[in-house]
């Protein structure tokens, strides 16, 4: 293909998502250094909301809770998803019908997911899980309690999001040669074994890109604590998303320190995701 057939094929798309992408974040990060009423231009001020977030507790006390629940979300569901997928690749019939119930969680808007998932834990509307675990003799405020809401949120992610992990670790299962496991249950591995030097290794970049998309998607985490936990403030469930929402669009309309936020927050993904984007630079350059 010529150069310009090629150029003019793709540069339609290249515009696209120019727009789409790097206006926003080229504005996002000069605002980030501007005072920015809305519906005025902004004033150039320096460090100023970078040096007022970093000082902030409330700034701070949101990203720990948003690392935090990411990590921890991220490994749960992996473990969870993993072992699920284990599960149904032992299964012989009823695999799909099986599946098809476990994607229900997860092709549900997260909204309304999230609402409905709270719902088990509000007396008011029932509260199934309260009232299991009122037989056994405990009660747990999990709309009240800083623990408690934090487990909400947590147990929402792995409700929602554990089926797709489920999906790719089985269809990553599926693909794996049977010949290497017969080999190493003749020459005496157990299944723990099997699994750790042969499955895992093997499923490598699968993992990969199940903990970034499981991290990123930690990381932006927004309407399932707005909609379960609305005073996250006051709770300890806020996250740097919900954070955003109430400096540039609740409390103050302050749009600069809003887009600081955001600069902040890219710069914490990227550190989280080294470690996963150089795995899969290695394996790509080992092709």
């Amino acid at each position: 293909m010529r150069r310009k057939d090629f150029l003019l094929m793709s540069g339609p798309a290249v515009l696209l998502m120019a727009g789409l992408l790097l206006v926003p974040l080229v504005t996002t990060v000069v605002w980030s250094f501007q005072n920015v009423p809305v519906g005025r231009p902004g004033t150039f001020t320096g460090l100023s909301n970078y040096s007022e977030l970093l000082s902030s507790t409330r700034f701070r006390g949101a990203a720990a809770f948003t690392v935090g629940y990411a990590l921890v979300a991220t490994a749960l569901k992996v473990a969870a998803g993993y072992a699920l997928a284990l599960l149904l690749a032992r299964v012989r019939r009823g695999r799909t019908v099986l599946l098809g119930l476990l994607l229900a969680s997860y092709i549900v808007p997260s909204v309304v997911g999230a609402l409905d998932f709270s719902w088990l834990f509000n007396d008011v509307f029932g509260g199934v899980v309260n009232q299991v675990l009122g037989v056994v003799g405990l009660q747990v405020n999990w709309l009240v309690d800083t623990w408690p809401a934090r487990l909400l949120v947590v147990l929402h992610a792995l409700w929602h999001e554990v089926p797709f992990v489920v999906l790719v670790l089985l269809a990553g299962l599926q693909t794996l040669p049977a010949e290497p496991m017969e080999a190493a249950s003749l020459d005496g591995a157990n299944w723990w074994q099997k699994q750790r030097y042969l499955v895992v290794p093997a499923l490598a970049p699968v993992f990969t890109f199940v903990l970034l998309i499981s991290v990123m998607d930690g990381l932006k985490v927004f309407d399932s604590i707005r909609i379960m936990t609305p005073a996250a403030e006051q709770l300890g469930t806020e996250s740097l998303m919900t954070y955003v929402y109430q400096v540039a669009l609740g409390d103050s309309f302050r749009l600069g320190m809003g887009s600081a936020v955001n600069v902040l927050t890219m710069v914490v993904t990227l550190v989280l995701l080294v470690p996963f984007l150089r795995s899969t630079w290695k394996g790509a350059r080992a092709l």
